[in-house]
């Protein structure tokens, strides 16, 4: 592949796990409960539940296991979840063990960078990857590790959101802890005093390693829009099977409203929430 090399600023940044705050466990449970119910709406945002049957299926950003259990139980051969942060992985390893026995003997947690998976190279089916991919610095180097995983025609399957320029791309940080959350308040305000606002909520309860964080890359958002994004699955060597833009299932009653305001020119990165993509391996 001749193509010119994918350019951002998020490319000079790495995850640093310090400047996340320790999860509590029983908001980690909780969360996981709800996932394990989001993840029938999450495919139907594709269509449908892929086929998993007999595949071998790795996820990006498995978080605390729902979408990977979910594999497993729809007849993945073997499942491998990798996530960067280390108290999800003691996590999805303890509730597979706890509740999904029956899964236990083909699905895996790593905390490992996609990068140094090197021991399943060409042979992974599926690579899968929930509410991730808006929060991955360097997206041409984990793509290019993608490729490398997958077979010969194999697919990335990836859903994601909010991207940065949407209403709450932010994910909510302008105003974290508040009751109140406008929609693009963190573009008005800038990306100084979000970072102002995480750092400061975070002191205030105690919750947070210590560590300050200086910039929005370091809050885990990539700021890339729905072009970048594209052209980086096509530098790397994908081709697009299927995008859904501003998926409707399950989504706020004004997403209808959004897609309207997407076909305007100039308004695309303000109204673009969430993109579900299946690209397959060229």
């Amino acid at each position: 592949m001749n193509k010119q090399a994918f350019t951002h600023p998020s490319v000079n940044y790495k995850f640093d796990e310090d400047n996340f705050a320790v999860e509590d466990e029983s908001l980690s449970l909780k969360y996981f409960e709800e996932q394990i119910i989001d993840s029938q709406k999450y495919w139907r945002r594709f269509g449908g539940r892929p086929d998993f049957s007999g595949k071998v299926v790795l996820e990006i950003g498995c978080g605390h296991g729902a979408l990977s259990i979910d594999a497993a139980i729809s007849g993945a051969q073997q499942v491998i979840g990798l996530d960067l942060i280390s108290d999800r992985i003691t996590f999805a390893r303890r509730i597979v063990a706890e509740r999904f026995p029956d899964i236990a003997n083909k699905i895996e947690f790593h905390q490992l960078d996609i990068d140094n998976m090197t021991t399943l190279d060409g042979k992974v089916d599926v690579i899968i990857s929930k509410d991730t991919f808006e929060h991955i610095m360097g997206i041409d180097r984990v793509l290019i590790s993608i490729r490398r995983l997958l077979r010969e025609g194999g697919l990335l399957i990836t859903g994601f959101s909010p991207l940065y320029y949407s209403p709450y791309g932010d994910h909510g940080f302008h105003a974290i802890g508040q009751p109140i959350k406008l929609p693009w308040a963190h573009l008005i305000l800038g990306d100084a005093r979000v970072v102002a606002a995480y750092n400061k909520y975070h002191e205030a309860v105690e919750c947070h390693s210590g560590v300050e964080c200086h910039s929005v890359y370091e809050l885990g958002l990539n700021k890339l829009t729905r072009r970048e994004f594209l052209q980086a699955f096509d530098q790397a060597g994908f081709a697009i099977v299927s995008e859904t833009v501003n998926a409707v299932q399950g989504a706020s009653k004004l997403m209808p409203l959004l897609r309207l305001l997407n076909k305007v020119p100039g308004l695309e990165d303000y109204t673009t929430v969430n993109m579900y993509v299946i690209a397959r391996k060229i």
